[in-house]
């Protein structure tokens, strides 16, 4: 258990991500603006505790903590009003090139072609907007999304778009129809509390 409640701490360190039996870690009471993506490697976790900071999203990697049985989230902004942040770099070239090279799966020999290409070509990711079959690199949209985590609450988590048209005019609607596959294989009773209040 590592408890660093109460010490006006405004980042999370990933650090943290270095120690996979932790299983209770309370973060409550401080100043933390976001969660790191890092987090999701600690595979031990049961219990995360974030009330009291100011929250207004969560990574979309949190669901991976395939054991966590408790997230506290009172009293973040995240519990009470809906944040969506639009931020949208134009590609550069090379990211242009890179996305045509992996969206029409264009084969490249990587013993033809200098290390450092090879390894942005590699490090795709992929639009998750189910009606896309984008990829991004560096320029992306990032945008918040309300998941189901256990059929009565919807957090708003992060995630990332290939670009603005990838986003739905409804999608600041917590009840939209336009919802990810990996929305729905969240099962049900995966949390056993979700504390926002």
């Amino acid at each position: 258990m590592l408890y660093l409640g109460g010490n006006l701490i405004s980042d999370i360190p990933p650090e943290l991500a270095h120690l996979p039996y932790l299983t209770y870690l309370v973060l409550c009471d401080n100043r933390i603006q976001s969660v790191p993506p890092q987090l999701a490697r600690l595979h031990s976790l049961r219990s995360l505790s974030l009330h009291n900071n100011l929250l207004t999203y969560l990574p979309r990697e949190i669901l991976s903590l395939v054991h966590l049985e408790e997230l506290s989230l009172r009293g973040n902004p995240l519990v009470v009003r809906f944040v969506k942040e639009m931020i949208y770099d134009p590609p550069s070239l090379l990211e242009l090139a890179g996305r045509t090279v992996k969206s029409r799966n264009i084969p490249y020999c990587p013993y033809d072609m200098p290390y450092n290409l090879v390894r942005y070509l590699d490090l795709a990711s992929k639009c998750p907007n189910p009606k896309c079959a984008g990829v991004y690199f560096d320029s992306c949209v990032r945008q918040i999304k309300f998941i189901d985590f256990c059929g009565k609450y919807r957090l708003p988590l992060m995630h990332y778009l290939c670009s603005p048209e990838c986003t739905s005019p409804c999608s600041s609607n917590p009840q939209s129809d336009a919802e990810s596959e990996e929305e729905n294989s969240v099962p049900a009773d995966r949390l056993q509390r979700v504390l926002l209040g």
